[in-house]
Order: C-alpha cells, then structure tokens, then sequence
C-alpha cells in the first residue's frame, strides 16, 4: 500500500501543479491568442457567453484546445476560420501543445492508476 499512496501522491502533486499552469497561461497568454481569432465566431461567441471569471477563462482556451486539435472539424461547424490556428504565434502553439500532452498523459496516469488501485486490492 504505500507505493500507492506515493503514487496517488504524485499524481495529486502534479494535478495541481497543472492547475497552476492552466490559471497562468490563461491570465497572461488568453487575451493574446484570443485577438489573433478574433475573426474566428466560435472564440468570440464563446469570450462572449463565459466571461473573463476563472472558468470563463478555462471555457475559452477549451475552444482554442478544440480548435488546435481539429482545425478542420471546427473549420466546418463554423467556429474557427480555414487556417486560424495558423494565426496564433508560433511560441503561444508550442505552449498550447505542451499543455494538450501533459493533460493527455495525465488522463493516461489515472487509467494506470485506476488499474494498480483495482490490482492491490
């Protein structure tokens, strides 16, 4: 049991030190990335209908994850113009991705955590 109390540990750790970096990167790089779609409807709708609050702020870079990850299903819906994603400067992109791996990984530590968990038993 205690390796997995360590590993609970960790991944609690690390939870949040992801919500830290979520919060910074939303304060100090949303506004940012936000004026360079602005021609994009689905980001100003989205900026419109949730606000500058601490979830507003999670809800609009969910948009901008959503459209770096499928810039032509959005391209299609009509929220995200052809290339907008192309727009947003390319150091702001490395960071966006950084982040869409790391909560990737995450997602992949609690289905291995999930598991031992059930394993130990």
């Amino acid at each position: 049991m205690p390796v997995l109390a360590i590993l609970v540990l960790i991944w609690f750790v690390s939870n949040v030190i992801n919500l830290l970096v979520l919060i910074r990167f939303t304060y100090k790089n949303l506004d940012i990335i936000e004026d360079h779609l602005s021609d994009c409807e689905g980001v100003v709708n989205t900026r419109n209908l949730w606000g500058g609050g601490v979830i507003g702020r999670h809800m609009r870079l969910s948009i901008i994850f959503a459209g770096m990850w499928m810039p032509k299903i959005m391209f299609r819906r009509g929220d995200f113009t052809k290339n907008a994603h192309l727009n947003i400067p390319r150091h702001l992109r490395w960071r966006i991705w950084a982040i869409n791996i790391c909560l990737v990984f995450k997602c992949t530590c609690i289905a291995v955590l999930s598991y031992a968990i059930k394993i130990f038993k």
